[in-house]
């Protein structure tokens, strides 16, 4: 997850330069939060599998001013496709509960002002606000001067010679729950695209809230399901849309719409581009619910007919897409144990690191974003306010794994807390945030230290935590995963000597540990795999979670806590 605040609060100030930084290749979502603030910047997400969040959607806003009437470096005007604010050339673009602008002004003025350019595949847009006057959102795919004037940032978004007569293209927009301003034509293009429950407001100048351009043979077009029109125009004053090419496909189906919109309905465009039983219309409530004053070409459905109309029918395509059913994301909280680690410190490993990948085998349809943070503890993980940007990005179906001790454990006041006290108050704080956004939390006890007896039985280390834990997760019914319990049968079964494989032990001479390094706290990668294992294991079979180990020694652990500490920092 990438933090992007103006303030320098987060890691980054601008959404592009977050954007320009995340590697290529993953197939989870990297998440990009934005805190509230006004960002005066032109956008191109051209990365795949990236979710963009507003923090709070009418106080985040992207916004930008180029127009079609912008002069190029040769004196000319770079037209309507250069002007947007926001260009999507990648696939798999989910972005959420922000207000995305373009501020040229009118069209009478500047001509075409683009706020939304969504030029990939399987984009998810879902409470959105998208601003403009004439031209606010074009969905359809790139251009060769496009291309050129946003290069190296192509994407993987299609390309075509003429966007006006492209041919079929396979590729979908949907839009949920979002409002979408503006006046001439200002939903347009050639892409399937699924708009459901939202807001189209026409401007005071009126126009066309569609222009669609579907090539011929491209079974659905542009459709609308749930949604209200309205506006600011004059009765009257706002027509459905109207074919910007001559096959163009656009439905409203169950739509409430007011007075702004006109009794006709859709309008041809001129003596060739004219309204067809391709447009098509069901289920209007509101002012203009009588469809019998409607344009006399445009098709009457049958409840029958409206009723093949469906999102996986339109959106569907060769791979069964289904945005409207999200995937579900485990955010992971936690400490170092759980953490990810860079490529200079293999062969150390985070257990959540190794999580998606265990998910991943077992054909499990889930994102993990591992938010664990080396030595952070339960009060000084909030006290950084991840908690707060992590509730931010959970939605329902979500799950919120939270996993610390070993920090809490230490003396320094920024991260202990006490175990009978402070500890589950915390923890029930990190509760109470997935709950109050539909997510499931879930308690991990931590992973076990490799301590031995000189009679080589494992000793507990993290004293009366775990008990804390196990407490507290009965008495808030929430889910627990004893990883204290399984980790320290697993340590013993290893035994002594082998049970250094599990922890980072690492002989002298090593690329990245030339010194070598013995640590009994963190794990190496077979032990991150294995532990992954073991808590998936768990998740998926609770009855183990009651199995019972019983140390036969304890004694103070102050000293490996404090060369813990040290291999943190």
């Amino acid at each position: 997850m990438y933090i992007i605040a103006k303030d320098g609060s987060g890691d980054f100030t601008s959404v592009q330069q977050a954007i320009d930084a995340i590697p290529g290749g993953g197939q989870a979502p990297t998440i990009l939060l934005l805190r509230m603030d006004e960002y005066r910047e032109r956008v191109v997400v051209d990365k795949d599998n990236v979710r963009i969040i507003g923090e709070a959607r009418d106080r985040t806003v992207i916004t930008a001013k180029g127009c079609a009437k912008d002069l190029d470096a040769n004196g000319n005007e770079r037209g309507t496709f250069l002007s947007a604010t926001f260009m999507v050339t990648g696939h798999n673009v989910e972005v959420e509960n922000l207000t995305i602008r373009n501020d040229a002004g009118d069209g009478r003025d500047v001509g075409q002002a683009v706020a939304v350019y969504a030029a990939g595949d399987r984009g998810v847009w879902r409470n959105v606000r998208m601003i403009a006057h004439q031209d606010t959102l074009f969905c359809g795919p790139l251009m060769p001067k496009v291309v050129n004037f946003i290069a190296p940032r192509q994407g993987r978004a299609e390309v075509v010679e003429s966007v006006g007569d492209c041919t079929p293209t396979q590729s979908r927009q949907y839009f949920e729950d979002c409002y979408i301003q503006g006046d001439i034509d200002f939903i347009f293009g050639p892409y399937r695209c699924w708009f459901e429950r939202c807001t189209l407001f026409m401007n005071e100048r009126g126009g066309w809230y569609t222009a669609a351009n579907t090539p011929e043979i491209q079974p659905y077009g542009l459709v609308f399901h749930a949604c209200r029109l309205t506006g600011e125009c004059g009765e009257g004053q706002a027509y459905l849309g109207r074919p910007w090419r001559r096959f163009s496909r656009t439905v409203f189906l169950n739509c409430e719409m007011d007075e702004h919109v006109a009794s006709q309905g859709f309008a041809d465009w001129d003596d060739m581009r004219v309204v067809t039983e391709r447009y098509a219309e069901y289920g209007t409530v509101g002012a203009r619910a009588d469809q019998s004053t409607r344009h006399p070409s445009q098709k009457r459905m049958t409840q029958g007919e409206a009723s093949e109309y469906s999102i996986a029918e339109v959106l569907g395509g060769w791979d069964g897409w289904q945005p409207d059913r999200r995937v579900p994301t485990w955010f992971l909280c936690g400490d170092s144990t759980m953490a990810n680690y860079p490529g200079n410190q293999y062969p150390m490993m985070g257990w959540g690191q190794k999580l998606q990948g265990q998910l991943n085998a077992l054909n499990q349809h889930i994102f993990v974003e591992n938010c664990a943070v080396n030595g952070r503890s339960s009060k000084s993980f909030i006290a950084e306010k991840r908690l707060n940007f992590i509730e931010l990005c959970m939605r329902k179906g979500d799950k919120l794994i939270v996993s610390f001790s070993h920090n809490d454990e230490k003396p320094d006041f920024e991260r202990n807390t006490n175990p009978r006290i402070t500890f589950p108050e915390y923890l029930s704080m990190y509760i109470d945030a997935a709950r109050r956004q539909g997510a499931e939390p879930i308690l991990a006890t931590p992973i076990a230290r490799r301590m031995f007896s000189e009679k080589g039985a494992l000793l507990p280390t993290h004293g009366i935590y775990p008990d804390a834990m196990r407490n507290l997760a009965d008495y808030r019914g929430v889910r627990l995963i004893d990883l204290e319990k399984a980790t320290m049968q697993l340590v013993q079964a290893a035994g002594v000597e082998s049970s250094k494989r599990i922890y980072c032990h690492v002989p002298v001479g090593s690329i990245n540990y030339p010194d070598g390094l013995q640590d009994n706290s963190h794990l190496q990668e077979d032990g991150a795999v294995q532990i992954a294992a073991l808590f998936l294991n768990r998740f998926l079979h609770p009855d183990l979670n009651d199995v019972h180990f019983v140390s036969a020694e304890s004694r103070d652990f102050s000293a490996l806590i404090a060369l813990e500490d040290h291999v943190l920092r």
